[in-house]
């Protein structure tokens, strides 16, 4: 039997008109696990979110999971269910969702492909039922959270590391594959997989999109809005 080719799908502007850092973080604040100091990175994700591919990733995560060490993964996922049914569900393209059940209807296997936080990740993935989702987040022991980055980074070249090592495993080649994203900053993946997907584009990933005459998808029925 042939493998299922793989759909992969950015999540903040691509799946949900949002960024899933933002509301994670103020919760996180909130349940008083992240310092209020870092009020800073969560106005970064709601205000600077278009100007993400110029910022460092990585320093900003690993400054969150440095309060997060100690905490258990199931109060983690918790506060993620929550922030997620409250925030981020409500703002999720319907088109987006119609989008991944017609895949998985066509036999493609689904998987979210993000720089968003894990522990609101993995709710989304539990809600659009696809088969998987890689995200970031810190690494895991005996059911507690560490200091340490669970790598590789699911950002720019990180990306199309996960993708490549997923397809592998599953026995796919990416140029068999789709990748839906917004962002300028996921052109190394876009380059790479055979179907590439542009949804409300950016302008600069618009006009790489134009160039190259990809795809381009327009979502803006938001769930909340039914």
């Amino acid at each position: 039997m042939p493998a299922k080719p793989i759909a992969f799908f950015d999540v903040d502007k691509t799946l949900c008109n949002c960024y899933t850092g933002f509301p994670t973080t103020i919760e996180l604040m909130r349940h008083k696990i992240i310092k209020k100091r870092r009020i800073l990175q969560a106005l970064f994700y709601n205000a600077l979110g278009r100007i993400y591919v110029n910022a460092d990733v990585r320093k900003m995560y690993e400054i969150a999971i440095s309060d997060m060490a100690g905490t258990h993964i199931d109060d983690i996922l918790r506060i993620g269910k929550e922030t997620f049914d409250r925030f981020v569900k409500p703002k999720m393209y319907v088109e987006g969702i119609e989008e991944i059940n017609r895949l998985k209807q066509e036999g493609y296997t689904v998987a979210l492909l993000t720089s968003g936080p894990y522990m609101l990740i993995k709710n989304m993935e539990i809600f659009l039922k696809t088969d998987t989702s890689f995200s970031n987040g810190p690494d895991i022991a005996d059911g507690i959270l560490q200091k340490t980055f669970r790598e590789p980074l699911c950002y720019k070249e990180g990306k199309v590391q996960v993708a490549r090592q997923f397809a592998d495993a599953e026995g796919v080649d990416l140029k068999d594959c789709l990748f839906y994203s917004d962002s300028i900053s996921d052109l190394p993946l876009l380059s790479q997989v055979g179907h590439p997907r542009v949804v409300n584009p950016d302008r600069k990933l618009g006009e790489e999109a134009a160039r190259r005459g990809w795809v381009v998808l327009n979502f803006s029925k938001l769930l909340g809005s039914n």
